[in-house]
């Protein structure tokens, strides 16, 4: 999963890209725990998502925009919009 900045995810939107994107923060358990199951979807995907990761400790205006306080938190975007997300993680 890349790390990416908000003008990043802006562009991957702006383009109609299908994006899956992980918002998280450094020293965050359970953020650092949903790494090897977001490898096995990323490598499983057959959708053509874009994966892409923000940590709000070095963009932290990103947490005003998606409304979550609660970290990590999941979205998927397609056609320009949000389509879905989820917030934390208790693994699988």
């Amino acid at each position: 999963m890349k790390d990416w900045s908000p003008d990043e995810l802006q562009k991957n939107l702006e383009a109609g890209s299908k994006v899956f994107l992980k918002l998280w923060k450094k020293g965050c358990g359970a953020c650092k725990l949903s790494i090897p199951a977001l490898e096995r979807i990323e490598a499983a995907d057959t959708h053509g998502l874009k994966f892409g990761q923000i940590c709000t400790d070095d963009h932290p205006e990103i947490l005003e925009i998606s409304e979550s306080h609660v970290l990590p938190v999941f979205f998927v975007f397609a056609d320009k919009q949000m389509r879905g997300h989820l917030e934390g993680f208790k693994g699988i």
